[in-house]
């Protein structure tokens, strides 16, 4: 097997880094917050499990996380 130990400034060709957006980072943190109050409900029982993946999934829907999909 071969490997190759890339430097820390190789990028990858038409690889751009872009920041996010303030609008992003908004519905980031908007976002985690919504989970977070949504952990707490569940672990309070307050809502069920399948409630719980509904909710999260129209969460992720609305603010569009840059990692939600990673979630």
């Amino acid at each position: 097997m071969r490997m190759t130990q890339l430097s820390p400034n190789h990028q990858t060709p038409n690889h751009k880094q872009s920041k996010p957006t303030e609008d992003q980072l908004q519905n980031e943190l908007y976002f985690h917050l919504a989970e977070n109050m949504l952990m707490k409900l569940r672990e309070e029982e307050l809502i069920s499990h399948e409630e719980l993946n509904q909710i999260s999934k129209l969460n992720r829907q609305k603010f569009n996380p840059l990692l939600g999909p990673l979630m």
